[in-house]
């Protein structure tokens, strides 16, 4: 379904979605997600500049380049305090603090839940090309079961391409949040309630709604043959409801996790009654023995909304009603839960009709599935809960609605202070904090601030990691903050210079040049640890970057050869700084390629 959902959902089908096409840029996007991590921030980021290799990842010079190309263009939203810590934190973390911006909901009433790639892009010529991606997928590695909905926009007034109702408040909700110069709400409204969309094969989008606190957007059905509801988290008033869908003769049917069942089973209003026999559930595959929201330098998943833990598997949201041979689809964030439904969260919503015939799509998914029959379902039992994980819980979630803070510099000297102290009530509950980039410390209760060390520029960050830690248990995440004063304008170059080291940058310029390399070969993977030196650690050949494959560059294509020269007057003299540390050898290499350089800049480019 232009993007949907066919099985084990790939993601690289998503970051097709981002990926610039032939003879294309992105000039501008926004993303939202709940929940992230930052190797999936780094593919969108590199899918979004056209850098990314098959495995939706890249090299030390895709990224470099890919930050280049998408500074003050792009922004991905999430909701506050659900950006995972990895394990290893990579060591250009630092730089990806100016492509994120949290949204403040406060998790115990409400959360940040819609997942969105809003992407314009750009040939050339008049006019703009737009893409928007829909869909349940967040912007993390975990593999999941999704369901995706792709548009693209048509201006051939000879096509069946139609505008699509709440295109333009959904573009323009996201730019509030966004801020970014090129995405100016009114008339980011105003353009996208005029683009015409082509529609996905046999399917027809009748609206887009992004909730908000106003909005009670859950369907009231009358009317119904057969009804499909798949969401892997449940609340009984919103399942009883949809039980209710219809009359006597209306089949109905709920795909869920058994988990949720289980929550279920018991209550007294009995809301899965009205399911009768049909009622599927997709199993999770073996797990780490591991709490994906309370274990230290965790860097799985996040627990999604409400609180519950998310089951690995089914991670569509899918409400279908068919009446004859209509059906109707609603898809995209909200699972069947009051908080998604009745206005609490922000949810991303698509309305579609369809021919009844589609609904075959779905009639799969559930042959993947297993039934629960009414004697299991009498047995299930709510899970029990473990006490000292939802104290934990709770302490994040009231740190992270309750922050209010931020970071203090003076020069190299970072200071972390809040408004008061920060620390939970629960006086069991310890808490650390630090730089992304630098260690953690102990952050005394009773203390507003903590002095967090001196630290050179690239490492500076408005990425911040934080601890809370209950006896044995513990849960760690990143927060972006601000910094006062802001960090300084040359904070990317050295950072980006001290993770490239030579090898990885002259393989960047190189592939800028097009001397007959390309981004494919230049050099180690983004996320291995510091910077590239000697050839065991780069296939690169610095040899190739002769006189007289600059000279081809000028005579082939002027304007790469002008991007390459402002890389090289960005990063040169950083690189040629972390390069005094590398042997003897290596450091002339880049003398060398310096000298060659001035030679070339000094006739070639002397008319910038």
């Amino acid at each position: 379904m232009g993007g949907g959902m066919s099985g084990a959902w790939p993601s690289q089908a998503y970051l097709e979605a981002l990926r610039p096409g032939p003879g294309e840029v992105v000039t501008g996007a926004i993303l939202a997600s709940y929940s992230a991590d930052l190797v999936s921030i780094v593919s969108a980021l590199l899918a979004l500049a056209g850098r990314d290799n098959d495995e939706g990842s890249g090299g030390k010079a895709d990224l470099a380049e890919a930050v280049e190309l998408l500074r003050g263009k792009v922004r991905i939203l999430i909701q506050r305090g659900r950006l995972a810590r990895p394990k290893r934190i990579p060591g250009l973390a630092a730089v990806l603090d100016q492509f994120i911006r949290e949204v403040d909901f406060d998790e115990n009433e409400r959360s940040w839940h819609p997942k969105i790639a809003l992407v314009r892009c750009s040939n050339g010529e008049a006019g703009d090309q737009w893409r928007l991606w829909l869909g349940s997928r967040n912007l993390t590695s975990a593999i999941n079961r999704e369901f995706g909905l792709l548009l693209t926009s048509n201006d051939d007034p000879k096509s069946d391409a139609m505008p699509v109702a709440g295109m333009g408040e959904v573009a323009a909700r996201l730019a509030e949040h966004a801020k970014l110069d090129g995405f100016r709400a009114p008339k980011l409204k105003i353009a996208l309630d005029k683009v015409c969309w082509d529609q996905p094969d046999k399917l027809r989008v009748e609206r887009i709604t992004l909730t908000k606190s106003s909005d009670a957007v859950f369907p009231k059905i009358e009317q119904a043959d057969e009804v499909i509801a798949v969401s892997p988290f449940l609340d009984g008033t919103i399942v009883k409801t949809i039980a209710g869908w219809g009359g006597p003769k209306t089949k109905r049917t709920l795909l869920t996790t058994r988990a949720e069942l289980a929550k279920l089973a018991g209550q007294a209003a009995r809301p899965l009654a009205g399911f009768g026999d049909r009622i599927f559930v997709q199993e999770s595959p073996p797990q780490e023995e591991v709490e994906p929201s309370t274990s230290e330098n965790d860097n799985a998943h996040v627990a999604e909304d409400e609180s519950e833990q998310l089951v690995i598997g089914l991670h569509a949201k899918i409400l279908a009603v068919r009446k004859g041979k209509a059906l109707r689809l609603w898809v995209g964030s909200a699972n069947a839960t009051q908080r998604a439904w009745t206005g609490a969260n922000a949810e991303v919503i698509a309305e579609v009709s369809a021919p009844a015939h589609l609904l075959e799509g779905l009639q799969a998914l559930l042959l993947e599935a297993r039934p629960v029959s009414a004697t299991e379902l009498e047995k299930l039992k709510p899970p029990e809960e473990n006490t000292a994980t939802e104290r934990l819980e709770r302490a994040r979630k009231r740190f992270v609605a309750a922050w209010s803070g931020g970071l203090s510099r003076e020069s190299n000297q970072f200071v972390i202070k809040a408004d008061k102290p920060p620390h939970p009530a629960d006086e069991e509950v310890s808490v650390e904090a630090g730089l992304a980039t630098a260690n953690l410390t102990i952050w005394p209760r009773g203390h507003a601030s903590l002095p967090l060390g001196t630290f050179p520029a690239s490492l500076h960050t408005q990425l911040v990691q934080f601890r809370l830690a209950l006896g044995e248990l513990s849960c760690s995440w990143l927060q972006c903050v601000d910094v006062t004063p802001p960090l300084d304008a040359e904070r990317d170059r050295h950072a980006i210079a001290r993770h490239l080291g030579m090898n990885a940058f002259l393989a960047w310029i190189a592939a800028l040049l097009g001397a007959d390399y390309s981004f494919r070969e230049a050099g180690e993977p983004w996320d291995k640890a510091g910077p590239g030196s000697g050839l065991q650690a780069s296939p690169f050949d610095p040899g190739i970057l002769t006189l007289d494959a600059m000279l081809a560059c000028w005579a082939r294509d002027r304007a790469s050869f002008k991007r390459a020269g402002a890389r090289i007057d960005t990063y040169l003299g950083p690189i040629l700084a972390e390069a005094e540390a590398l042997p003897p050898g290596e450091a002339d290499r880049l003398r060398e390629f310096r000298s060659v350089w001035a030679v070339v800049s000094g006739e070639l480019l002397k008319e910038r």
